[in-house]
C-alpha cells in the first residue's frame, strides 16, 4: 500500500465547511498556496542562494572599507539601504516560502533564522532613528529653533554597530559553514 500525503491544493479542494463564501475563501487560499510554493521554489534555487552569498560578500567588503570613526558618506549610506532592501527581500521570501513561526520548518523555528531576523530587523531600528533625527531637524528648522547636531548620535552609532553582524548571515546561507560553526561551538567546552 502506497501512502502519500495530499498536496495543499488537494486538501483545499476536499475542504468543506458551513461558513459563507466558501468558494471565495478557497480561491484566495489557492492563490496563497501558489505564492507560498513559488517563494519556496525561489529560495531553494541555487541562483537565489548564490545571489544571497554574493550580496553578503559585497556587503562585507563595503563594511571593511568603511572607517567606523568617521561619519559614513552619503554614497555608503545609499549602498547600505540597497543591501538592507536585498536582505529584506530575502527574509520576506523565506517567510512566505517557509512560514513565519507555526509551520514545520518555519523561518523562526531555526536558530539561524532567528539570528537572520534580528540582524535585518536591527537595521530598521537604525533607519527609524535616522528618519526621526531628520524629522526633528526639519521641525526645528521650520520653527526657527536651533538645530541640535548629534543629539542622539550615540544611540545611532550603537545601532550602526549591528551592521557588523551582517557577515554572520553567511553562516545562515551556507550549510557547510553552519556545520563548522556548530562543531566549533560544541568543541569549545572540551578545550578547558
Amino acid at each position: 500500500m502506497n501512502i502519500s500525503e495530499k498536496s495543499s491544493i488537494d486538501k483545499l479542494i476536499a475542504y468543506e465547511d458551513g461558513w459563507p463564501c466558501l468558494n471565495c475563501r478557497k480561491s484566495v487560499w489557492k492563490i496563497r498556496i501558489y505564492v507560498n510554493e513559488a517563494a519556496f521554489a525561489i529560495i531553494n534555487h541555487t541562483v537565489f542562494e548564490n545571489s544571497v552569498i554574493t550580496v553578503i560578500l559585497l556587503n562585507s567588503m563595503t563594511l571593511a572599507a568603511e572607517k567606523p570613526e568617521d561619519e559614513p558618506a552619503p554614497e555608503i549610506i545609499l549602498i547600505d539601504y540597497i543591501f538592507l532592501g536585498l536582505y529584506s527581500l530575502e527574509m520576506v521570501l523565506k517567510i512566505i516560502g517557509m512560514g513565519f513561526i507555526f509551520n514545520k520548518g518555519a523561518y523562526l523555528r531555526d536558530f539561524w533564522g532567528i539570528l537572520d531576523f534580528i540582524i535585518v530587523s536591527s537595521a530598521y531600528f537604525e533607519l527609524y532613528k535616522v528618519i526621526e533625527a531628520k524629522a526633528a531637524e526639519e521641525a526645528a528648522f521650520l520653527a526657527g529653533e536651533e538645530i541640535n547636531q548629534g543629539g542622539d548620535a550615540g544611540a545611532l552609532n550603537a545601532l550602526r554597530a549591528f551592521r557588523v553582524l551582517r557577515p554572520l548571515r553567511a553562516i545562515t546561507s551556507i550549510q557547510g559553514l553552519r556545520v563548522i560553526v556548530v562543531s566549533i561551538m560544541e568543541a569549545l567546552p572540551m578545550l578547558q
